[in-house]
């Protein structure tokens, strides 16, 4: 399946990652251009706006998922870049969080390790026992836990048995590996079943988000190197917009399309 974060089939705002005005009018656009989910994501600070965070509001996307055939399929919660994922007052938003995307029958709920949420050496023990608690309301709720980090294979392995957690696996952004000094098509061989979910975006050397394409990911050597794990998951296209938003949404979802049929569908 290949979806497309909230914000990027019409204009949000000057921010890339900004909530949209019209996050309905999405689920139309989406089918309309040939995508199977839209990720929804909460911001880094609360955003009482967001339909989530209501009943009427969740209702509405349920409504609209069904009317379009649109999956609300995976949630990053944002909110962590900038609330310490080890305080427990976050640990209570994170909880509350998860009761929501359970109404919508979200599959994966991502957290992105960045921020004030980074693993560093004097917090790492106190984010390992939130991340344990975490995984364990997911694992009850039948929701898939992915870590979204710049972290390497071996230390997510590491992560992963000092949580000990089946229910944690990792997401791997294109654009975010291309910038660190490793090599993404290693990491993906080397992360091979622990990987839970792709994020796709472009990067230039200036870590500048661009336009599919315009950037220094290779794509074709990242799904060759996902052929060889055998990887059946899900994609996310977080891409810039561009000029004309439906026209480069629409060539993004055939390209990743083609390339998942090419490489991945036998």
């Amino acid at each position: 399946m290949i979806g497309i974060v909230q914000g990027r089939l019409t204009y949000s705002g000057k921010k890339l990652q900004s909530f949209p005005k019209h996050p309905f009018k999405e689920f139309k656009l989406a089918a309309k251009l040939g995508y199977d989910f839209i990720e929804f994501f909460a911001e880094k600070t609360k955003n009482y706006k967001n339909p989530i965070w209501s009943n009427s509001g969740k209702q509405k996307y349920i409504q609209f998922s069904k009317i379009n055939r649109i999956k609300i399929f995976s949630f990053c919660d944002n909110y962590i870049i900038n609330h310490s994922i080890h305080s427990p007052q976050t640990l209570r938003e994170i909880t509350n969080t998860l009761e929501q995307i359970e109404e919508l029958k979200i599959k994966k709920y991502i957290l992105p390790l960045y921020g004030k949420s980074e693993i560093k050496k004097k917090n790492k023990e106190k984010i390992y026992k939130n991340l344990s608690i975490i995984s364990n309301i997911c694992k009850k709720k039948k929701i898939e836990l992915l870590l979204e980090s710049d972290m390497s294979p071996e230390s997510f392995i590491k992560l992963k048995k000092k949580i000990n957690s089946k229910n944690c696996f990792f997401l791997f952004d294109t654009g975010n590996r291309i910038v660190l000094k490793t090599n993404p098509i290693k990491d993906i061989l080397k992360f091979r079943n622990d990987l839970g979910h792709v994020h796709l975006k472009d990067k230039n050397i200036h870590n500048k988000n661009v336009i599919i394409g315009d950037g220094s990911v290779k794509f074709e050597l990242i799904f060759a190197a996902l052929k060889k794990i055998n990887y059946k998951g899900s994609f996310t296209i977080e891409s810039q917009r561009g000029k004309n938003i439906k026209a480069q949404a629409k060539k993004n979802c055939a390209y990743f399309k083609d390339l998942i049929n090419r490489y991945l569908k036998k």
